[in-house]
């Protein structure tokens, strides 16, 4: 079964808001989602879809990038 790695996806997220000097609201402001969608990222938490996929077209990044086989 593949899974989302939603903590790859937070720690990319991280790295674009540094190398940009952005706060959290600034990202998530420019992604469109509210600062706790990209919380749940964090924590590893049920994501919606849509959210997903505004984080990864912000990072100019296929979902397919964030996507890892898992055994359950």
């Amino acid at each position: 079964m593949r899974r989302l790695d939603a903590a790859a996806l937070y720690e990319a997220l991280n790295s674009q808001r540094i190398a940009r000097d952005l706060t959290w609201g600034d990202v998530a402001t420019e992604i469109g989602v509210s600062e706790s969608t990209i919380r749940r990222a964090r924590s590893g938490g049920r994501m919606e879809v849509d959210g997903v996929l505004a984080m990864v077209g912000w990072l100019r990044q296929p979902v397919e990038a964030f996507v890892r086989e898992s055994r359950r």
